[in-house]
């Protein structure tokens, strides 16, 4: 059982291992951002320091991942990448030349890289440099071609994802490549992380919870006369839909405990009805035609 619990969790870390991300960046290839038009970072935290054991990449792939957002001329243009190694440096195949914004991916086999055999892959990499080229191999930076001529090729905003995937594992591209970059037109990702659509159903919610509560307020002042000291908001509410009545005492001819009665809205009157005062009247009558 202890074997088997090994075996899976070996298998399971080679898995997760069979591809890691060693470069993920956005940013602008300018005269003023590179030298000799070369950007350069060190590797992502969390890349292998040993790119031989216990996971072999430096018999494996580089897959470069490049999206140009922005470029000034539709000039063609070359990329490649560079590993700065121990003694010296290697580099992936240059990129397919492209003239427009868009997306260009490309694998490179480390055994095809230019001087593989000058890097001792066993101690890692201690920098990644990003080069844009012309067709011709040349880095056209204000430096080496003038400013007229590298306004040809930069200022251009770039995202360049370098992806190493090891011996005999087939690459995997990411679900979501543009997942968490803030930069990119569709950093809407906050509105998806649910801050502002959050905010919006909270403040319909509780707009219509406000809507049936006065609805409830005004039923209620139907039946309930409000006190005289309630606020005018909820006057005003009330009467909008009916004028609240005052009460009245009304004593019965016989003595009898009072009870309230509502005034007819709109009759003027402030008093009992004229309809309980000439019954009144009447009972009046009978009563001293009898004695």
């Amino acid at each position: 059982m202890r074997i088997a619990l090994l075996s899976l969790l070996t298998l399971a870390t080679t898995s997760l291992a069979a591809q890691v991300v060693v470069t993920e960046v956005t940013y602008t290839h300018s005269g003023t951002t590179t030298h000799d038009s070369h950007y350069v970072l060190p590797p992502l935290p969390g890349s292998p320091s040993n790119w031989t054991t216990p996971v072999d990449y430096s018999h494996g792939t580089a897959v470069v991942r490049l999206e140009v957002f922005t470029k000034p001329t539709n000039i063609a243009t070359r990329f490649q990448i560079c590993f700065d190694g121990s003694p010296s440096y290697a580099c992936t195949n240059q990129a397919p030349a492209y003239t427009t914004t868009g997306v260009y991916t490309w694998t490179t086999p480390f055994t095809s890289f230019y001087q593989y055999a000058s890097v001792n892959w066993a101690q890692g990499v201690r920098n990644i440099a990003l080069i844009l080229k012309d067709t011709s191999n040349g880095k056209p930076s204000p430096e080496n071609v003038g400013a007229t001529e590298s306004a040809k090729y930069m200022p251009t905003q770039l995202r360049v994802t370098v992806t190493l995937v090891s011996a005999g594992s087939t690459y995997v591209p990411p679900a979501d490549p543009d997942a968490g970059v803030v930069v990119l037109p569709d950093a809407g990702a906050v509105v998806d992380a649910g801050v502002r659509d959050a905010g919006f159903d909270a403040g319909v919610d509780a707009g219509s919870s406000e809507i049936d509560a006065g609805e409830v307020e005004v039923d209620a002042g139907q039946v309930v006369v409000p006190a005289p000291d309630a606020g005018s908001d909820a006057g005003s509410d009330a009467g909008s839909v009916v004028q609240q009545p005052e009460p009245v005492a009304v004593t019965e001819p016989d003595g009898g405990s009072g009870h309230e009665a509502w005034e007819v809205t709109g009759s003027g009157c402030s008093g009992a009805p004229s309809g309980v005062l000439a019954l009144l009247g009447l009972a009046l009558i009978r009563r001293r035609r009898r004695n």
